[in-house]
């Protein structure tokens, strides 16, 4: 027992060397010019005593500087361009703080722009990639464009949607705050150029300061540089599929004084076919249901948005941000349904529906007030923003229902839905000397949403209401929130970030014609936790852990029916349960350019969209069935090859899940393996890198989940583009190897088999820029440093 004692305390002792022996020091400072403004892209170089340089990199936007490197001595070097700036013999034994470096050179850099590596890494719980503005891949590029060259963010073809590494669509936030919902901020993103983004964060799991979603969030921190004071950016694309689409978009940006002003619009024009065939077989009445869903819709929608930020005083800033989203659209659906008798396989009848879903007033407006204030010389500050959302969606849904008797049936739903929410946050922010860092705050939103549904039967003059049918469901729900967050590097290598959160939700759901009411009240504890350990400089490795809900949503706790063909109906369920999820993850980082993952998940009261069948009626819910066990691995790695001419990126997931429960009295077992991976190709032309090749194919075995199993995938998108001084022209094709995509499910009581037609897509972008140009003289610059 005294030997076991003595291994383990040397192990130990050998475990907390190593935070000492890759102890290192940092070297800081700003470097401004004559005019004390700050000077941007400054190479800063340490060299040992027998000048061999060890260790670059170039000052950012605030001229502000940070290198480190172990201790021992040193010359310390800045320079642009080939000109000394500055130098000095430096004994590195601590953190040394330079201070403010003055230049006297008469440098000007609003004609510059450096063409360095993109940066990204590993920060606690989030991926943080930087030096956007300074990487050739944002180039001629949307913001939205260039996310799709990260390896571990994935757009879909169509712009719709971002996911992060595949999983679940990722909310997405504009300087750390919503902009009225995924559809605005995308919007946002599609417009602004690349090289205005000062850094994202990808955070797949968030930490206790976000809301306790099991989505991920991808934060946009948008440039507020003042040496560009005016840019204009106008866009517009077209898309061929079986129909064609128009888009087009503008931008402003514009920045004077203490003012900072982004604006612009996106406008879009659509017509889309879709073809589907489905399949039900209900084994206890022996007939099979055969479904023809041929739709066409079209639509148009505007979505203006205005961010402005103003400067108090040095310490002070207040802002507003403003969106909407003005829509409409119908869409056209030709059912046929066709019964069969399997006994004798013969065809019993075929119904058909013809249906108008006509929405002809929707629209969105939000509003967020924000202040923050820095409390001290360490940049602590106090932050807090106001938001209000208003929207409205009337829909119509004409049915008309014709049978093989020749008996007609013509039906009218229309769901008036209105939503109000108010929100309110507050964080407080506390630097330490020791570079820890506490955050503290409070979140509050008041949500009221009015259903006003009209369910009725034309008796051959107008549509009467059907009482059984038409409805008022109102819903309010309050939302609180505490959190607290620490953060602490305990050395250069080794650092922990710890959460906590409080949640509580008090929601009633009331129906007019009914005195039963859905109520909810709920209160829930979300801790998280995050360690960083350095190895050395080229090896990183984060340990995460966090906790999160997916709350039932609004849609489905409003219980009305409703009707989609003769034989099948939408059923809602208000008495679902929220989904918890607890993940802890291992992620090694090395050579900053590969990356690790191994994870594990465990979810409790899954739920899901069912198909069921009863009578040979199909009946479309959503219903809590089991938990899960997954087990994931991620790899990812993101290279510049042929002297940068070439960057490649490579991502791959497995997950392997473990689901068990139970759903209508039958049992559920389903041990799935999921496969994904993604190759994302930017290729450069021409020596001046104007003309682009970018090639992104993927590939998903196929899944099964408790909806059915899907059939495995193959995508690829090409685009080819160029640019001519302010003009960019691309042309390219996405959905090129995708096909038809096929569910299957079957038990002992029902089975389906869903199939859905796939249509390539060409298109042809062209985008202006006008405004103040930084780019002239480019210098290629490779940084192989570690990411600091």
């Amino acid at each position: 027992m005294t030997k076991i004692i003595q291994n383990n305390i040397y192990l130990l002792f050998i475990f907390l060397q190593s935070f000492y022996s890759f102890s290192q020091n940092k070297i800081t400072g700003q470097i401004l010019d004559k005019e004390n403004n700050p000077i941007q892209f400054v190479t800063i170089q340490l060299h040992t005593k027998d000048h061999i340089l060890i260790k670059s990199d170039i000052s950012n936007e605030n001229g502000m500087f940070e290198i480190e490197e172990k201790t021992g001595h040193y010359l310390f070097q800045a320079s642009y361009l080939g000109s000394l700036l500055y130098e000095k013999q430096i004994d590195l034994d601590k953190d040394i703080n330079l201070g403010v470096i003055t230049s006297n050179n008469g440098i000007e850099l609003a004609e510059i722009v450096i063409e360095s590596k993109l940066k990204m890494k590993t920060n606690f719980d989030k991926y943080e990639i930087t030096n956007i503005s300074n990487s050739i891949l944002a180039k001629n590029k949307s913001t939205l464009e260039f996310l799709n060259t990260v390896p571990i963010v994935n757009v879909t073809p169509d712009g719709k949607a971002i996911k992060i590494k595949n999983s679940k669509n990722a909310i997405i936030l504009i300087n750390g705050k919503s902009v009225g919902g995924n559809e605005v901020a995308l919007s946002i993103l599609q417009s602004t150029p690349a090289t205005d983004i000062k850094k994202v964060e990808v955070i797949e799991h968030p930490g206790s300061n976000y809301r306790a979603s099991d989505n991920g969030i991808i934060n946009v921190i948008i440039n507020k540089s003042k040496k560009q004071p005016f840019k204009v950016v106008l866009n517009a694309k077209s898309t061929q599929s079986f129909y064609n689409t128009q888009e087009g978009s503008g931008y402003l940006a514009f920045s004077k004084n203490k003012w900072f002003l982004t604006s612009g619009i996106k406008m879009e024009n659509s017509k889309l076919k879709s073809n589907q065939n489905d399949s039900y077989i209900d084994f206890v009445t022996n007939y099979n249901t055969q479904i023809h869903n041929s739709s066409i819709s079209k639509g148009t929608n505007y979505t203006p948005y205005l961010n402005i930020d103003y400067s108090l005083s040095k310490n002070q800033t207040i802002g507003l941000n403003f969106s909407s989203r003005f829509n409409k659209n119908e869409d056209n659906r030709n059912i046929s349904n066709s019964y069969y008798n399997l006994a004798n396989n013969q065809l019993d009848s075929i119904n058909t529906t013809n249906t108008k879903n006509k929405l002809s007033n929707y629209h969105v407006v939000f509003f967020n007030l924000n202040h923050t204030i820095i409390t001290d010389t360490l940049d602590s500050n106090i932050s807090s923003d106001v938001s209000y959302y208003n929207s409205r969606n009337n829909r119509e849904i004409f049915n008309t229902f014709s049978y093989s008797n020749h008996n007609n049936n013509k039906l009218l739903q229309n769901p008036d839905n209105t939503y109000e929410v108010i929100d309110f946050k507050s964080d407080y922010d506390k630097n330490f000397k020791d570079r820890s860092k506490l955050t503290i705050g409070v979140s509050y939103t008041n949500s009221n949403i009015k259903s006003n549904n009209f369910f009725g039967t034309f008796n051959g003059i107008e549509y009467v209401s059907n009482p059984k049918q038409s409805n008022i469901f109102s819903y309010k729900e309050n939302y609180f929130a505490l959190y607290a967050k620490y953060r602490r590097m305990f050395s250069e290598s080794f650092g922990v970030l710890a959460g906590l959160r409080y949640e509580y939700l008090s929601a009633e759901g009331t129906l007019k014609s009914d005195t039963k009411t859905v109520k909810i009240n709920n209160s829930d504890l979300f801790p998280s936790l995050a360690i960083m350990y350095g190895i050395n400089d080229e090896h990183l490795l984060t340990l995460n852990f966090a906790s999160s809900i997916t709350r039932t949503p609004y849609n489905n706790l409003n219980p009305f029916v409703y009707v989609n063909s003769p034989s099948s109906i939408q059923v809602n369920n208000p008495y679902l349960k929220n989904t918890k999820k607890h993940f802890i993850g291992l992620t090694y980082t090395f050579f900053d350019d590969f990356n690790l993952e191994l994870g594990y998940a465990k979810s409790h009261n899954l739920f899901n969209n069912f198909d069921t069948i009863k009578d040979n009626l199909i009946i479309s819910t959503i219903d809590n069935y089991g938990n899960n066990d997954a087990y994931g691995a991620n790899f990812y790695f993101n290279k510049s090859i042929f002297k940068n001419y070439w960057n490649l990126s490579f991502s791959t997931t497995l997950e392997i899940s473990n689901i068990r429960g139970e759903y209508n009295a039958n049992p559920v077992k389903i041990d799935n393996a999921n496969l994904t991976l993604n190759v994302k190709n930017n290729i450069f032309l021409d020596k001046e890198k104007n003309s682009t090749l970018t090639l992104i194919y993927g590939y998903d075995n196929g899944s099964e989940d408790i909806f059915g199993k899907l059939n495995a995938q193959h995508s690829l998108s090409i685009d080819l583009g160029k640019s001519f001084n302010d003009f960019y022209i691309s042309a390219g094709a996405y959905d090129l190897l995708t096909t038809d995509t096929s569910m299957q499910f079957t038990n002992s009581v029902y089975g389906f088999d869903k199939k859905r037609e796939y249509y390539k897509n060409y298109y042809i972008n062209i985008r202006y820029t006008l405004g103040n140009k930084r780019v002239k003289t480019v210098a290629s610059k490779q940084q192989n440093e570690r990411l600091n």
